[in-house]
């Protein structure tokens, strides 16, 4: 699999995707393996990856951390996990009809577990507003209506429940289905 642990979730997220839902990852720009000193400019992806189950297009940027916050960029001058492209990418795109638009959020726990969230674009941007510091934990996070995304750990690699996860935004959202 991947030697990034990041790769690794997205690569576990992929793998938990039942049949009927469509997945496209976007491809990795040259930046992403140390060249970005070598460009003059690149191109930087919105998000990480886009599901589609009728009625309903998901643009999500996946995050994983083995710490106990993650950080953002409220700048393109500020340095952080959470990258401001990716948040303003986000912000785009929630503002059509039938797109949702957010975050997946993996905290790796030191005891080997995994607490996995989704947290939408006007949710996050609600909770970075609120904050005078340029990271969030998982106690910040709970503040601002995320959506536990249900996982379980087989020998080595994590499931997460996709389906579910659909059906809690959908209900959170009040979006028939």
């Amino acid at each position: 699999m991947a030697n990034n642990i990041g790769k690794k979730f997205e690569n576990n997220w992929k793998a938990s995707m039942p049949n009927d839902i469509f997945y496209y990852r976007l491809k990795d720009q040259a930046q992403s393996f140390g060249g970005a000193s070598k460009l003059r400019f690149s191109l930087k992806n919105p998000c990480d990856c886009f599901l589609f189950k009728s009625p309903t297009l998901f643009a999500l940027e996946l995050k994983s951390v083995g710490t106990s916050s993650i950080s953002f960029e409220r700048t393109k001058e500020d340095k952080g996990v959470i990258h401001f492209h990716q948040i303003e990418g986000l912000r785009n795109f929630s503002r059509y009809k039938n797109i949702i638009a957010g975050f997946v959020l993996n905290f790796r726990h030191s005891d080997g577990t995994e607490n996995c969230y989704f947290i939408h674009i006007n949710d996050f941007d609600a909770m970075i507003n609120s904050l005078d510091k340029k990271s969030f934990n998982e106690k910040d996070l709970s503040k601002y209506n995320p959506i536990i995304i249900e996982n379980r750990k087989k020998k080595v690699n994590y499931t997460y429940n996709i389906e579910k996860f659909i059906c809690d935004v959908y209900e959170r959202m009040e979006i028939e289905i």
